[in-house]
């Protein structure tokens, strides 16, 4: 039933890892695309308040429903070499990829009183796509890599003073993943259907201590996922014969703690700035191990691979200004760091790097109506691996990645 209530976004919520700092998304709000994501939760121009701050929902001057589609397009390359385990001699090769995305999101809003909102969100907070052709050269480290979190964000806030408002929300977490993979002799592991359902929660509060300014400030609660699924494996001429078939699998994944500040400044009737720092607590993810039930060696796992992420920081600054009664407009930029701590801890599956953001964006109202557009091009640092090392071997390689993210929705204000 889980699986049926949850196909279709999950049919088009697979993202990629090309657009936050490892597998963390924020392409839930096509106004907050405009603007590279400065001033989330503050700007009250549309919904998605609920998922980056829960009391920004108080801004909101109505009422209204939610919806919108922000595509991804990641480009890519890989050159370099994989020396698998026990294998005599390094494999070199180079490799191109596109993955291109789509993520949903929807959002609802309910003014109670001039003090209380209740609110409701889906969208997808964390994800990852990556796919390998299944004979490129490191297919030992990987051949597709995908990892979808679905959120589901009951929310409330309520305004303490005409001053300040406080938030909080809880997240209904379902993560589902599906991890392939090569090994020396000719053989494979395809890890399915290895999906697990958490609870989390965000807070916030926002400040207005003038009219035209706002500061904002909320916290997301880190997840834990006990993923269990299934591998159907092939030995291959290695002659381990334990991966044969299908057996059950579990892994361990837990979705970071967030903070965000933000902060917006109106400057005449048409001019509004904003920005946004958001730090997300990656040093969780330490090393990934996925674990068969029947692995001849009890208690060590069918793969594991060391991870050792850092803490990582964005930073953005945006600019909105309103053209005309009915057209606005947005800018924006913003630098975000890569959770690999070096070279040595980057990995087929996330090669993530810094990127700047240079973002664009739009909105039209016309009655009740809105319809917004964003566009986003990602600069991204290459990333090179150097003598990466797991239980497959050590890879070498220089990945040249290109990104941009396209976004359109529609509110409707009641």
């Amino acid at each position: 039933m889980k699986k049926y209530l949850l196909s279709t976004i999950l049919t088009c919520a697979i993202a990629t890892n090309a657009s936050a700092a490892g597998y963390q998304l924020q392409e839930y709000s096509v106004t907050g695309l405009g603007r590279a994501f400065a001033g989330v939760g503050v700007m009250g121009d549309d919904y998605s308040a609920i998922a980056f701050n829960p009391a920004g929902m108080s801004v909101v001057e109505k009422s209204g429903l939610q919806t919108g589609l922000i595509a991804t397009d990641i480009r890519g390359s890989v050159r370099g070499t994989s020396q698998p385990k026990g294998y005599p001699f390094p494999k070199t090769g180079k490799t191109n990829s596109r993955i291109f995305r789509v993520m949903p999101n929807f959002f609802g809003q309910y003014k109670v009183n001039n003090k209380l909102d209740l609110g409701l969100g889906l969208y997808v907070p964390f994800g990852l796509a990556n796919d390998y052709k299944n004979d490129w050269f490191g297919t030992e480290h990987g051949q597709y890599s995908g990892i979808t979190v679905v959120n589901l964000t009951p929310s409330i806030s309520y305004k303490l003073l005409d001053t300040l408002a406080i938030g909080a929300g809880i997240n209904l977490q379902y993560t589902v993943a599906h991890l392939t993979g090569g090994i020396v002799g000719g053989g494979s592991t395809n890890m399915h259907d290895a999906d697990d359902f958490g609870v989390g929660y965000n807070i916030g509060l926002v400040f207005t201590p003038f009219e035209k300014t706002r500061f904002g400030l909320s916290y997301r609660s880190k997840v834990d996922h006990k993923l269990q699924g299934k591998n159907k494996g092939n030995s291959g001429a290695t002659g381990y014969t334990f991966l044969d078939g299908e057996h059950k699998v579990n892994a361990k994944i837990t979705t970071p703690e967030t903070v965000i500040f933000s902060a917006s400044q109106g400057i005449g009737d048409k001019w509004t700035i904003s920005g946004t720092a958001r730090w997300t607590r990656w040093s969780r993810f330490d090393r990934l191990n996925i674990y068969q039930e029947n692995y001849p060696i009890p208690g060590q796992p069918l793969s594991s691979t060391n991870e050792n992420w850092r803490n990582t920081w964005l930073l953005g600054a945006g600019v909105d200004y309103k053209a005309c009664k009915n057209l606005t407009l947005r800018f924006g930029s913003a630098w975000d760091n890569t959770a690999v701590r070096s070279a040595k801890y980057r990995t087929p599956r996330i090669p993530d790097e810094r990127r700047i953001w240079v973002s664009v964006g739009a909105s039209y109202t016309k009655n009740n109506w809105q319809i917004d557009a964003g566009y986003s091009h990602l600069f991204v640092h290459n990333a090179k691996a150097r003598g990466t090392a797991d239980n497959s071997g050590t890879f070498n390689g220089k990945y040249r990645i290109k990104s941009d993210i396209f976004g359109i929705g529609v509110q409707y204000k009641f």
